[in-house]
């Protein structure tokens, strides 16, 4: 790692005034060469001036840190740390291969149109034209890199991007005197603008206050002023007689059509009652038929029937959701003499259709009535039944002859 090194004020005003050794008098001593010189082998007067050209601070300490070149890196100061490196610039070593790593990297454009250049005066004209472009950083390095660089040509560029920086320097002492000037009106402004706010939004806070209260004044009298003109409308007509007259014939109508719906009424119920007791004895006759019906053994399909079991259900299990609790008992005997087995779930009754998930995992085939079970029962076993692949089928009703008859099919 490279210490931290030591500098005095000779020395830096050595490297600013290097332009005096780089003059028409005396001539740049660089050696012929046939190859791009690296940026130790530039004259020690140039490390200065293309450091500080060509690259920024912030790409200085970034590589610095990153390298981990320079004791203390985090409390240099700019200058320390510009100096740091153009005191490293002399040989080669990890801080000037890095460097001269970076201004090939950053400035591989203009080392490229440069090295089209096969004289100093192709050179000094590729100089002219990046200068009048802006592009000072890219030139200067591809300038001050290049094998055809003569001595002539260095002392100009040299110069000309030594005065630059002293321009620079004083349009930055100016810039920063307006840009001083400038925060302290801003911040002028900025306190009035905030003061201007705050103003404004305590006017239109208490004009918000005034609308609201002025509503809620107009919504409190508003029921009161359509009352006032319905009574208005009211008392004109009763004044004229013709409003009572209209209102007790309408009230007469009314009563003769009460009337005729009370005996209407009563019709009806005594029809009703009679419709009950017929429904009643129909209920007990079909109870007493579906008890019959059960005792009767039959044969489905193709096959013998075993003993009184009508059809062989090889061990299935069925599962019938919802129905009528009375009915499910006789449905359960029947899948028993068939030899399978039923299990049962009311729908949602009063089980929860958070249970299907268990009771379908059980079930070979599924069975629900859609005239007595839920929506929401049968939405779910749907789903359920089509995620396990398992059979479903819907009944026409929940009676027993109903289950009997799909069972058979079955």
């Amino acid at each position: 790692m490279l210490g931290k090194p030591v500098f005095s004020l000779p020395k830096a005003v050595e490297a600013a005034t290097a332009l005096n050794s780089l003059s028409p008098d005396r001539p740049s001593l660089r050696p012929v060469r046939h190859e791009r010189p690296k940026i130790w082998d530039l004259p020690k007067s140039c490390h200065c001036v293309t450091l500080g050209t060509c690259l920024t601070l912030a790409e200085l300490r970034k590589t610095a840190k990153r390298l981990g070149l320079f004791h203390g890196i985090e409390l240099m100061t700019d200058y320390e740390l510009h100096g740091a490196f153009v005191h490293s610039m002399s040989s080669r070593n990890r801080a000037s291969s890095a460097v001269q790593k970076l201004l090939d990297a950053n400035h591989a454009g203009a080392v490229r149109k440069a090295s089209r250049c096969c004289s100093e005066e192709e050179l000094s004209a590729f100089w002219d034209r990046e200068v009048a472009e802006g592009q000072i950083a890219g030139a200067f390095w591809a300038v001050m890199s290049h094998m055809h660089l003569g001595g002539a040509l260095e002392v100009r560029v040299f110069g000309e991007v030594h005065m630059m920086s002293h321009l620079c320097g004083a349009s930055h002492r100016g810039d920063a005197r307006a840009r001083s000037l400038a925060e302290q009106q801003r911040a002028a402004l900025a306190r009035r603008l905030e003061q201007a706010n705050a103003g404004h939004l305590e006017a239109l806070a208490t004009r918000d206050r005034e609308i609201e209260r002025l509503r809620r004044l107009v919504s409190t009298i508003e029921p009161f002023v359509r009352e006032a003109a319905t009574l208005r409308v009211r008392v004109a007509d009763l004044e004229g007689g013709e409003e009572t007259a209209r209102l007790a014939d309408k009230a007469d109508g009314l009563a003769r059509r009460l009337d005729l719906a009370l005996r209407r009424n009563d019709r009806l119920a005594a029809e009703v009652d009679g419709l009950t007791d017929r429904l009643a004895a129909a209920e007990a006759r079909t109870d007493e038929l579906l008890d019959r019906l059960a005792e009767v053994p039959t044969c489905a399909g193709s096959g013998a029937c075993a003993d009184d079991c009508p059809f062989n259900l090889d061990g299935r299990c069925i599962a019938y959701i919802g129905g009528r609790p009375r009915t499910v008992s006789r449905m359960r005997d029947l899948v028993e003499r068939c030899r399978g087995s039923l299990i049962h779930h009311d729908g949602g009754a009063e089980q929860s259709t958070e249970t299907l998930d268990g009771v379908l995992v059980r079930a070979d085939i599924v069975m629900f009535p859609v005239d007595c079970v839920s929506h929401t029962a049968v939405d779910k076993l749907k789903t359920i039944c089509g995620r396990m692949n398992k059979t479903y089928l819907p009944l026409s009703s929940a009676s027993y002859s109903s289950f009997a008859s799909e069972l058979a099919r079955v």
